[in-house]
This record gives C-alpha cells, structure tokens and sequence, in this order.
C-alpha cells in the first residue's frame, strides 16, 4: 500500500511538470470502460466512460495505466490499451449516419424539386403551344378580317357599278323609247299628210285632164 502512495506522490510531482493538454484520447470500442482513482486494479472506480468519449491526457503510460480527465473535469487513470488515438468506429459511424440521413433528405427534396422544375417545364411548353396556337388562330382571323374587307369593298363597288349600269339601261330605254316614239309620230305625220295632199293633187290631174 506504501508503494501505491509513494507512486501517487510521485505522478502527482510528474502532473506538476507535464502540460495538462499535452495529448488527447479517444476510449475504445467497448461500451463502457472504468476510469479508477489510480494506477492499479485495486483502486476504485470513480466514473465509467463510454466508449468514443473524447478524453484529455494528463500523464503519460505508467505499468499499462495512463491519467486522463473527461470533458466533465472528472481525473482518474484507465488502461493504456483503451485509450486510442482517434475517434473509435462506433463514434465515427454516429455522425455519418447522421450525414447519410441529411443527405438522404436533401436528396428526396432535390428529386422533389427536380419533379417540380419538370412540371413547370412541362407546363411552360403547353403555354407556348398554346400561345403559338393563340397567335396562329389570331393571325388567321386576321386574314379573314382583311379578306371580308375586301369582300365588302368589292361588294360595294360592284352595288355602285350595278346602279350605274341600271341608270345606263335605263337611259337607253328612254331613248329607245323616243325612237320608236318619233318614228310612229314621223309615219303617222307622213299618213296624214298624205291624205291631205292626195285629193288636191287628183283635182288638179282631173282638170289639166279636162282642159286638154
């Protein structure tokens, strides 16, 4: 029991020397490993570590034993052997299944938005064949307005050349009318004139006629 207090002593002289954040240690794979108030089986236990538990090194190995302190101040010795040098695989795996998993998320809103983006890419070309189907059906409305404007126009020239021909066969009617007219009244004029000259001019044969 000596020897153990004289090798306290002595560690605690050593602990004066060495730097408190010398090194640092990461414990084991196990699930729980016993940090003990000295250097030696006998001693008890003042805490259990769990396992990927990130630990300060205060001294150095001493007879497979080595003094840490955890990230809750507690000091207390442990064997060298569970003591590693990095995180253990246990603790190591935590965080990237953690990271999987974030990532798995960002992955099904990334499909979710790529699902989005598609729809309103989607939607987006409907509109332009609508659009272009809008302007198509605008244009030709407008070509039919353009050709009933014509149509209206020659529509209306062929009324007034329709009137015009009509005041025209009318005219000529009217002056057919006058010939026929005037020619009855010449032969009906000649008629009578005839037969007021016939009987004066059978007296006067029947007198020339007589005086001979």
């Amino acid at each position: 029991m000596k020897r153990y207090l004289l090798g306290g002593v002595l560690w605690v002289f050593v602990a004066g020397i060495v730097p408190a954040s010398a090194e640092q240690g990461y414990v084991t794979d196990l699930c729980t490993v016993p940090l003990k108030s000295g250097a030696a089986p006998a001693y008890k236990i003042v805490r259990m570590v769990n396992s990927g538990t990130r630990l300060e090194i205060l001294q150095p190995d001493t007879q497979g034993y080595i003094k840490v302190k955890t990230p809750e101040g507690i000091s207390g010795w442990m064997m060298t052997q569970s003591l590693m040098n990095q995180p253990s695989a246990r603790s190591r795996v935590e965080p990237l299944e953690v990271r999987v998993a974030a990532l798995e998320n960002e992955n099904r809103i990334l499909r979710g938005e790529t699902e989005a983006l598609n729809s309103a890419r989607d939607a987006s070309t409907r509109c332009n064949d609508e659009l272009t189907t809008v302007r198509s059906t605008a244009a030709q409305t407008l070509a039919i307005d353009e050709e009933n404007r014509q149509l209206h126009q020659d529509i209306a020239a062929a009324r007034e050349r329709q009137q015009q021909l009509e005041i025209e066969n009318a005219a000529l009617r009217d002056s057919y009318y006058r010939h026929w007219f005037l020619a009855g009244a010449g032969v009906a004029f000649g008629g009578l004139a005839c037969g007021l000259l016939l009987p004066h001019l059978s007296w006067r044969r029947q007198r020339r006629w007589g005086q001979l």
